[in-house]
């Protein structure tokens, strides 16, 4: 596939989300600052540390794997990226889904040694996450919005 079409692929998707959340949800909370920091900012630089960063280099230092196809580094710097997200709600739960989801960016991160395809996989999935769980994202969101 042609690299521009993918990235028009993408942006269209997002962009398309993010009317169809301004008709939906009206324009109160939802800005495009934190449309960008929730579908792209979040997976840019969660991938940037758990893949490239912890992922990469413990595929350098671990050579044996586990389970086939499953990097062992893919699994620790998942189960990392899963307890990092233990301050949600239902936090058992959502640690063991963004566990086996973090497995499947791993795969992905393996295969083509590139975190593109995982940040883009990581903002679908957040659109995802964005469209079946509106009201709890727009809390998260704004309780990170007073951090900042």
């Amino acid at each position: 596939m042609n690299r521009n079409l993918l990235h028009i692929i993408i942006f269209s998707i997002i962009l398309f989300i993010y009317i169809i959340c301004m008709f939906i949800y009206g324009l109160r909370n939802i800005t495009l600052y934190n449309i960008l920091l929730f579908l792209l900012a979040s997976p840019i630089l969660e991938e940037f540390i758990f893949r490239r960063l912890l992922q990469n280099n413990l595929n350098k230092i671990i050579k044996y794997s586990l389970f086939p196809h499953i990097s062992t580094a893919n699994i620790i710097s998942s189960f990392i990226f899963a307890i990092s997200h233990l301050f949600t709600e239902n936090a058992f739960f959502v640690t063991i889904i963004l566990f086996i989801t973090s497995l499947y960016l791993g795969l992905i991160y393996d295969k083509y040694k590139s975190i593109k395809y995982t940040i883009a996989a990581h903002s679908l999935l957040n659109i995802m996450v964005f469209i079946n769980f509106p009201n709890h994202i727009w809390q998260f969101i704004m309780k990170i919005n007073l951090l900042l």
